[in-house]
């Protein structure tokens, strides 16, 4: 758990906090290494015996939170149907075990296991419960931040773009779908990477060249079955509002390619397990890591 806390304060992110070494630790632990200059980093289904990473010992990996009046204000419904989820004004959070699983990127199954005899569906304010100790825990309120940000730099015309920056410190992404991996490089270097889902064998995510037209933080999602399973827009659609349950999460990065796009999710631990109607899919605390490196273009 130590050295998975470590990757997911890194660049390099091994997918949600469980505790156990699985497909993404591996996949962020090998990543990692290579970027230190260890090429021939390589590890199997089993855990190295040591981990040669700079872990701090003294820190610990489980801490207390108390939940908090602030974390009820992103807590509500959320209707089964997509009709009567187009009549709400957003999609938040179910129950406090999805926002303190979300904040502390951490399997809701983990969760219990550090909180053994905690009734989760009694959670109220003021309750203490035990949560992996991660240095960025996730929050909503910064995608509701960066989502007026934006807005302001677009009216003013002021939007600073990837091309602006110097050559060195330009990004490119690299996703490949064998692997369900994005890779962050930088002047060709990897200096990042994050668990993905891609599209399917029936919605393949967009192959080729693309670039990011734009950002959308806190979007609002147009729900068209026509458009989602044959890329064909219909008049049969819903409006779904913004928050952290909404399909593609609290971030959008629109490609140059039709209907695609790489974002976040309300199913975070379906991360790699899944499929996606062939966009590129995070989970929304990558999304947000993600999406404050990268720009438009």
């Amino acid at each position: 758990m130590r050295a998975q806390l470590f990757l997911d304060a890194s660049a390099f992110k091994p997918g949600a906090i469980d505790g156990k070494w699985g497909e993404f630790m591996r996949k962020a632990l090998t990543r990692y290494e290579q970027a230190q200059g260890k090429t021939d980093a390589q590890f199997g289904e089993k855990p190295p015996a040591q981990f040669d990473l700079p872990l701090d010992e003294a820190k610990p990996t489980v801490i207390s939170y108390e939940l908090s009046p602030n974390d009820q204000k992103f807590i509500g419904q959320v209707p089964e149907s997509h009709a009567a989820q187009a009549k709400q004004e957003s999609l938040p959070y179910e129950n406090f075990l999805e926002l303190v699983g979300e904040t502390f990127h951490a399997r809701r199954d983990f969760l219990k296991q550090l909180n053994p005899g905690y009734d989760w569906t009694k959670a109220k304010p003021g309750d203490e419960v035990k949560v992996p100790n991660v240095s960025a825990p996730f929050d909503v309120q910064e995608a509701v931040d960066l989502k007026e940000k934006t807005e302001k730099a677009e009216k003013a015309n002021e939007l600073k773009t990837e091309g602006k920056k110097s050559p060195n410190e330009q990004y490119s992404i690299d996703v490949s779908v064998a692997e369900k991996i994005l890779e962050l490089k930088q002047d060709g270097k990897l200096v990042g990477s994050y668990p993905i889902t891609p599209g399917s064998k029936s919605l393949p995510a967009p192959i080729g060249d693309w670039f990011v037209r734009g950002f959308e933080w806190m979007p609002t999602f147009r729900w068209d079955e026509a458009m989602l399973h044959h890329d064909e827009r219909s008049k049969d659609f819903f409006n779904l509002p913004p928050g952290p349950n909404n399909p593609v999460g609290i971030l959008w990065m629109e490609l140059n390619h039709k209907g695609s796009g790489i974002h976040g999710t309300e199913v975070p631990e379906t991360i790699g397990r899944t499929t996606s109607h062939g966009c590129i899919r995070l989970s929304n605390w990558n999304a947000l890591d993600l999406g404050k490196k990268v720009l438009p273009g």
